[in-house]
């Protein structure tokens, strides 16, 4: 009988050939049995899915799932072996392919169908709590403020930052190195008012390469 897991839904939106060739180019399976990359990432999301916090936890919970393995493309899993892939394999894979999800995900959402043609994106930010517990071994709680450049024609962020969650949106707009993106000609930018500034107002950079197509972007304030 087919068997179709959420888990499996997921694989499904990362561009596995994408991963494969990051895969080669870092040599990440040269001294790997059978635990290769791939196999190390579908077993780290189903650890973040499950909430597993620790590496026996991932090993007791995995052979519960056993007989969805194969379609999920897992083999069993040891926690010295989990230990040790953790350990050694770069992180640069990882990074290399949240860097392709954007197009991925872009080609996969609806379009929206707006009254005017310009591009419409909206800009904000919001305040994250961390548990540092998860990541470092331990308990500090901190803030951590969020900025979203959000595309409304695939309702997807196309520009994330995050700063220390204390610093002003608009100090953090201002520095180029925090937020630091490109518009489409006659882009238009709904922002409220903790952006108002008029000497910001026109910085933002159109693309590169069609910077004498169109006219700098247009933005809106809201509440």
């Amino acid at each position: 009988a087919k068997v179709n897991t959420i888990l499996l839904e997921l694989l499904k939106l990362f561009p596995r050939y994408e991963f494969e060739k990051l895969e080669t180019a870092y040599n990440v399976n040269y001294y790997t049995k059978y635990f290769s990359g791939w196999q190390q990432l579908i077993t780290l999301l189903f650890a973040q899915a499950g909430g597993k916090g620790s590496l026996s936890d991932i090993e007791t919970s995995l052979p519960v799932h056993y007989f969805k393995w194969y379609h999920i493309g897992v083999e069993g899993i040891k926690r010295g072996t989990l230990s040790d892939a953790i350990q050694t394999c770069p992180y640069e894979i990882f990074g290399g392919l949240f860097y392709k999800l954007p197009d991925k995900s872009q080609s996969v959402t609806p379009k929206h169908r707006f009254r005017f043609k310009n591009p419409l994106y909206t800009l904000d930010s919001t305040v994250l709590d961390f548990v540092y517990a998860s990541f470092l071994g331990h308990v500090p709680e901190t803030e951590r403020g969020y900025q979203d450049l959000y595309d409304h024609s695939g309702s997807l962020p196309t520009f994330v930052t995050m700063t220390d969650g204390k610093t002003h949106d608009i100090r953090v707009a201002k520095n180029s190195d925090k937020l630091d993106f490109a518009l489409l000609p006659d882009s238009i930018i709904s922002i409220d008012t903790a952006y108002m500034n008029y000497q910001w107002l026109y910085s933002p950079k159109q693309s590169r390469g069609i910077e004498n197509r169109a006219p700098t972007s247009t933005i809106l304030t809201g509440q």
